[in-house]
Formats: C-alpha cells, structure tokens, sequence
C-alpha cells in the first residue's frame, strides 16, 4: 500500500518537474557551440591526435578522412538540439553531424552537453563519436527524441 501511496505521489507530482523548452537557452546553446564546434568542421583536429578516446567512440583516423574530405559537395551537416530525456536535469545538449551523402557514412558526431542554471546556460560535457556502435546508440537516442512530444517545442533552426 505504501509503495501505491508513493507512486501516487510521484505520478501526480511529474508536471512539477517537466522541462520547459526556453527559446533564449536554445539560442544561448546555438551560439556558444557556432565558435566550440567550428574547429572541428573546418578540421583542426591537431589537438585530438594523442587523445586517448574511451574505447568504441572515435578514432583519429577517421577525422582525418574527414578532413581530407573537407569542401566535399558529399558532406552534408546538421545540428540538432534537443533537451536531455531525464525530464529534471535540465540539460541540453548541441548536437553537431557530418555525413557522407554519396556514401553514406557519418565522419563524425560531435555532441556538447549545457546545464540550464538561471535562465542561462553552463558547459556540462562533450563527446565524440566515429564509431559505429557509439554512432547506433547516439541514433537510437536522436530517434526517441523525434518521436517524443518535446520535438514540437523545439523550433526548426535547431533541427538539423
């Protein structure tokens, strides 16, 4: 009986803890990440090359190809900015993508995470992928997010 009491509680509690989509964090984000990321896409990746990454996220090697790539009229970049699943965090975070169009392939996902703190917004973390199975689990992650009712609250500029 308690554990009903409890969930109860919790349940008719949820509404307290959604997360708000606030238009100004989600241009904060967009513009801090224009500068965060631009090395990356315009393939100064020097500073990557002695990184020792966790094991199935990104090699070296393959931003390499990418910036062997680069001017490539085949390399097609998105953004995505979405709010963290975990509806009390308050995190966001920038999602950045290039992919081979002719041979369909990602070179790269580039993910930064941003904690919401008093209307604006903190660095929280960053990630890297190349990897294929770090690249199905990101996929899995962006599916969810397009299928869930907090893609309405997100304007266009910030989907792809």
């Amino acid at each position: 009986m308690k554990l009903i009491s409890k969930l109860i509680i919790i349940l008719s509690c949820t509404p307290l803890f959604s997360q708000e989509v606030n238009p100004q964090v989600l241009n904060e984000i967009y513009e801090k990440e224009k500068s965060f990321t631009t090395s990356l896409k315009i393939g100064k990746i020097e500073s990557l090359r002695k990184a020792n990454p966790p094991k199935d996220t990104w090699v070296f090697s393959k931003l390499e190809k990418y910036k062997q790539s680069l001017g490539s009229k085949d390399i097609l970049y998105g953004i995505i900015i979405m709010p963290s699943s975990i509806e009390s965090s308050n995190l966001y975070s920038y999602n950045l993508f290039a992919y081979d169009i002719k041979n369909e392939f990602y070179y790269f996902v580039a993910i930064v995470s941003y904690k919401e703190i008093g209307g604006g917004v903190k660095f929280n973390n960053s990630f890297l992928f190349t990897e294929e199975k770090s690249l199905k689990d990101w996929w899995v992650k962006i599916f969810s997010f397009y299928e869930s009712e907090k893609l309405s609250a997100i304007p266009e500029k910030y989907l792809f």
